[in-house]
């Protein structure tokens, strides 16, 4: 371990989509500004360079999902490797590249004499700002349900998050899960396996995107966003809509047991699902898991479903700040007992800024917002030469804004607060973050 302190302006925590567009906005306003950004992982990308599982790709357009700075030119829907590539070229078309410390772990983030420390496995840093671009998701521990007797399994369990080489040709294959992971996953491997059985608790909302679409930002943020609108005020007509044009897939055993658009609809692209499921190779069982058998699972319904690979297509835990511990003046913060300002920082910790994205919208496209209002705040905060700021406790009562059980089960980890944060509304945040004054009177400047 090396303990040389290591003195930049800005750490900022994460190689992923925040991240270069952090990195970018800096760059943007403030030129002479020294930063680096601190990755866990031996290359950028966050999701795009963990996530490998056949057919991963994005669960919205990509036109929205694309940066501004640097618009994407691809197809609509993007896959995981051309996702990866994108932030590629991102980063070496601004320079950003050779301000990422690879293969770096942050272990703690502790302010202390108005500055932060952040140690990590390698070297520590201080810095007046810490921007953490970690994402909401627990990237080491994903939601993997436990059921009796998986000792007795002489198959392959795996999840997702953690394919690795895992082989499925000539295999009879259990997808457990019904989000977007388990709809792009079956028609990727449903042509090499022997069979591939979905099992659901509940069926997912599922709609098709027309692959050669070509479009733009505007448009498709109008489009999206006008669809969930309408899904809120009229929820039984469109629910009706809905299920009359898919009315080939959805009949009265397999209606959604939610709303729509109370999770994020997953994809079918060029109706490559709906194809997938009418095939012989493919079966769908709506009904949750009893145990494990030798062979295969044993469901509820009483029916056991042979199977050599089980995949656990079950999601993921959430997690923010990417669970790193946190103390200021010695004291260790706990996320639960703060309130959450605008999405991007927490009560009582001073010039830590984060990243969170919507429920209803493409991830990038907070970024941005919250990169520009970082900007901002720090423009403000050296023109009238403070050295912190800090949000004051204050807000509503946290609720889950979606139905999405990862939100649901972690929610004594995230702020029992927000203030002026709504992850459903990119318009109004949009017009928000552009005009609200930095000085709102919820942040103290020191």
């Amino acid at each position: 371990m090396n303990n040389d302190i290591n003195n930049v302006d800005v750490i900022i925590i994460g190689a992923g989509i925040a991240g270069i567009s952090s990195a970018y906005y800096l760059q943007k306003h403030f030129p002479d500004l020294k930063y680096i950004i601190i990755e866990s992982r031996s290359d950028l990308g966050g999701t795009w360079d963990q996530m490998t599982f056949p057919g991963v790709r994005s669960d919205s357009d990509m036109y929205t999902y694309g940066y501004t700075f640097n618009p994407w030119k691809g197809s609509i829907i993007g896959t995981g490797k051309d996702i990866k590539l994108y932030q590629n070229a991102t980063a070496e078309k601004f320079n950003i590249r050779k301000n990422i410390l690879f293969n770096t772990s942050v272990e703690s983030l502790a302010w202390k004499n108005n500055q932060w420390t952040t140690k990590t496995n390698k070297k520590n840093f201080q810095s007046q700002y810490v921007i953490c671009c970690t994402g909401s998701r627990d990237y080491s521990q994903p939601n993997f349900p436990k059921f009796k007797g998986e000792s007795k399994f002489k198959g392959e369990i795996v999840h997702t998050q953690s394919w690795g080489n895992t082989k499925f040709k000539g295999k009879n294959v259990a997808i457990v899960g019904s989000g977007c992971t388990a709809v792009t996953m079956t028609p990727a491997i449903v042509k090499e396996a022997k069979s591939v059985t979905l099992i659901q608790r509940s069926p997912a909302w599922i709609v098709n995107v027309n692959g050669n679409e070509k479009s733009n930002r505007l448009y498709k943020t109008f489009e999206t966003l006008v669809d969930y609108a309408l899904s809120r005020m009229f929820k039984k007509s469109y629910k009706k809509k809905v299920l009359s044009k898919y009315s080939n897939y959805y009949n009265d055993t397999n209606i959604p047991s939610y709303g729509y658009w109370n999770q994020r609809p997953a994809c079918s692209l060029n109706n490559d699902y709906f194809d997938a499921f009418k095939s012989d190779k493919v079966s769908v069982e709506h009904t949750g898991i009893n145990n494990w058998e030798k062979n295969g699972i044993k469901l509820q319904n009483g029916k056991t479903i042979g199977c050599d690979l089980a995949i656990m297509a079950t999601g993921l835990n959430a997690q923010l700040l990417g669970g790193i511990n946190i103390f200021v003046n010695e004291k260790k913060i706990n996320l639960n007992k703060t309130s959450w300002y605008r999405g991007m920082m927490f009560s009582s910790i001073p010039n830590l800024f984060a990243h969170t994205g919507y429920i209803n919208f493409s991830w990038t496209a907070r970024c941005e917002l919250v990169s520009e209002r970082i900007c901002k705040t720090m423009k403000f905060m050296k023109k009238n030469k403070f050295t912190y700021c800090e949000p004051k406790y204050i807000g509503e009562k946290s609720k889950p804004a979606i139905e999405a059980n990862y939100v649901l089960r972690s929610m004594d980890k995230f702020p029992n607060r927000t203030y002026k944060f709504d992850n459903r509304n990119y318009l109004m945040e949009y017009m928000n973050f552009k005009w609200a004054k930095i000085n709102d009177g919820v942040l103290t400047f020191h």
